[in-house]
Order: structure tokens, then sequence, then C-alpha cells
């Protein structure tokens, strides 16, 4: 990963600016913002671009909703952006999403004139049916239920099929018959598993025929279920033959320390279809003999400058192993805090506490400004207390938008009760 990084959905600004730790929610970019006067338009271009590298697990929305709040930067601008951001995400554009989050995380805060704006677009908006549905679930049902008699009269021409078993149509099922027959008809019974009722020695048998497509995945998902079968890695270069899809994979981690030995002759094996799943096996159950081979991990994710996941999961297995080998990490992690895959971060600080515990004060500190809720939750916990960290704590402490049990570690180390440190 180099200091800019091209490829994905975004290019991102260097690492080291204002912008690009903006850009990567990092918690020197919250920092700064209070007090660098670019901040605004650099917000305002976060908030039009979604710079998160998964859409689906990086977590943005509180990190921008806290600067907008806190700069008291206008949000009518933001909740009008709805109407006009593309209905539909591409690979280049989540506007719609992104500010629709911002806007659910201002509401509960209480920000002035979001609820409102909310409300005009569920009334008029072309996605109102996914602005209802995310502020259902967060919001207080006053701020929404009234909303219900417009709604039903537009349910006819809805985008796509609601999330009938979820708020807002529990609320109103009382009320209309109709929601209440959809909420039943949702609640379909789950079809019978197609091997069940066969004995784990049957299956490995048809394992063992020459049986094709979803059948082989079917039987290896069965045995997902089912306590730990080793025979299954005496079937596996026949499988890999046959191409059985993502299923192998998962019912070989399920082997746990039992596929250690196949593992390491996977992991030693160039361009073995099994790398990764013998990589994960080795970080979750291996010991200090798999460190280096977890390291030589890390380069061989690093070939692969389109795909920055995975990190977290070798970063973690050296952190349980530890040891001289595994602390070769650690200049590494320094790197891998810039990743826009914020999702990972957490996981990396951890890391840090347990491998580099006086290295880690400047992560921890800054970490209480991050985008991601584990990365605060850590801080709060192991930061070093300060002037500017305890400014901080109170901070979480008393900021709704903050999750329970951060603020529940501001609270422990703020009075002092935190008589553990908890990882």
């Amino acid at each position: 990963m180099s200091d800019d990084t091209e490829g994905g959905r975004w290019y991102y600004a260097g690492r080291r600016t204002f912008a690009g730790a903006l850009q990567r929610g990092l918690g020197r970019g919250a920092h700064r913002a209070m007090v660098d006067p670019a901040a605004p338009d650099l917000i305002a271009h976060c908030l039009r671009r979604d710079h998160r590298w998964d859409w689906q697990v990086d977590d943005r929305a509180v990190y921008l909703a806290r600067l907008v709040r806190d700069l008291e930067m206008p949000v009518e601008p933001i909740a009008d952006r709805l109407f006009t951001a593309p209905a539909e995400p591409d690979d280049h554009d989540n506007e719609f999403e992104n500010t629709l989050e911002v806007l659910e995380a201002l509401g509960r805060a209480g920000a002035s004139g979001v609820v409102d704006g909310i409300r005009r677009y569920i009334r008029d908006g072309e996605r109102w049916l996914d602005v209802l549905e995310e502020v259902a679930a967060s919001w207080p049902s006053e701020w929404w239920e009234d909303l219900y008699p417009g709604v039903a009269g537009r349910l006819a021409s809805a985008a796509h099929q609601p999330l009938w078993r979820s708020p807002p149509w529990t609320a109103w099922a009382a009320r209309d018959a109709r929601i209440a027959a959809w909420i039943d008809a949702a609640r379909r019974p789950v079809p019978p598993r197609p091997f069940a009722d066969q004995s784990t020695a049957t299956l490995l048998a048809r394992l063992r025929e020459p049986v094709h497509g979803p059948d082989r995945e079917a039987i290896l998902r069965e045995l997902r279920r089912r306590p730990p079968e080793p025979a299954l890695l005496e079937l596996v270069d026949d499988l890999l033959a046959d191409d059985p899809g993502p299923a192998l994979p998962a019912a070989i981690r399920q082997l746990g320390p039992a596929a250690l030995p196949a593992a390491r002759d996977w992991a030693a094996t160039p361009e073995h279809p099994l790398t990764w799943t013998a990589l994960r096996i080795l970080a979750a159950h291996g010991d200090d003999t798999d460190a280096a081979t977890l390291i030589a991990g890390l380069d061989w994710l690093d070939s692969r400058p389109d795909d920055l996941c995975g990190y977290d999961v070798l970063v973690g297995g050296l952190a349980r192993i530890g040891g001289p080998t595994a602390v070769e990490v650690v200049p590494r992690l320094g790197r891998l805090w810039f990743s826009p895959h914020s999702f990972e971060r957490p996981d990396y600080l951890r890391a840090w506490v347990v491998l580099d515990p006086a290295g880690a004060s400047r992560g921890l500190a800054e970490g209480l400004w991050d985008c991601e809720a584990g990365v605060r939750l850590l801080a709060a916990r192991h930061a070093p207390l300060t002037d500017m960290t305890r400014e901080r704590l109170c901070y979480l402490r008393d900021d709704p938008l903050e999750t329970d049990d951060v603020r529940a570690a501001a609270v422990a180390r703020l009075t002092g009760k935190s008589a553990t440190a908890r990882r």
C-alpha cells in the first residue's frame, strides 16, 4: 500500500495530508478539523464522495456527523442532497447512502432541521422506502409514526420489497390489515436442509463420488453444521479438482487445530488454491513456529493492491502468538493504520497494544477521534491520561452519538474504576 492509493473505488489524497486523514476516517483528521479553516469544504467533499473502501462494513457516519455538528455546518444542503444524488449506487458513487447514514446520525444527535428534512424526503423522494426503513430502525417512533397515511398510498409504487418484519411495518401492522398480511407472509418456514438426515459417514462417501454442482456445495455446507470431521482433509485434493466453490474453505476452517499440518503444507506451496484458507487457520490456531509464515502472508496480501482486506486476520494472529518474530509486524502497523478500509483498524491497534505497548501510545491517543467504534473503545480503555485525552473522554462520555460500550469505558477511565486493562 503506497502513500497514495490508486485503485478500488477512489483515489485517496496522501495519507499524511489533512484531506487524506478525513477520507480515511482517521482521528488526526477530526482533531485538526476543529482548527483548520479548510475543514468545512473538505468535509463537504467527504459527504459527496463516499471514501469508504468497503461501503458495507467501514464506518464514517458518526465521524462525519460529529464534524458537521461540531463545526456548525448547515444541515439543510445535506438533506437536499438526497433529492439530487444518483438513485442507485455504482462503483464510483454512493452519495445517497453516505448522506443518509450521516443524516440518520445527526437526527439521533438532535441536529436542528434534520428530522424535518428526512420527513420531507419520505413524503416526496424517489427512494423514500430506503430512507423510512433506515430512520425507523433508530429514531423514536414519534418522529415518523404519523407519516403512515402518506406512506400507505405509496406502497404500490415502492421500488423494492419492504422489509416487512422490521420497523416501521411492525408498528403499523395493527392499523393496516394489508401490512399485517404481508408481515405474516414474510414469515415463511425455513426449508429443510437437503442432506440433514444423512450421516456424516454417508456424506463423506458421497464426496468421494463424482458429485458435481450444488449437491457438493450443499454437502460441504451440511458438514460445517456438524462436529469437525478430520477425514475431510483426505478429500481436499479431489475436491479442489472439481472447484467446489466457497463451501470447501469454510468446511476446512471448521476443523480448527486438526487442519494445522495441512495448512502449513498449503501455505508453503506457491500459488496453492487454499493459501488464504491456510493463513487463516494458522492465524487462528498456529503457534510461534507459524509466525514467520504469517509475516510472509502479509507480503502475499501486499501483492494484491486492489484488495485491502485480510490484514486484520494475520495481524490478529501474530498478536495472539506473540514472541520476537511476531513483533516484526510492528513497523507495518504504522502503515496499515492509514488504510481507507477502516473496519480492520481496531485489530491493528489491538496488535499494537499487545506487541508494542509503549509505541502504541500515540495511536491510542489518536484513536479517541477515530471513525471506528472499535478503535475508540480500545483507546478509551488504554490511552494515556493527559489533559487532552481526559477532555476527549469527557466528550465521548456525554455524546449521544457514541456507542454504549465506548461511553461506559470513558466513564470507567475518568472515574478510575477500570481496575484491569481489557482488550
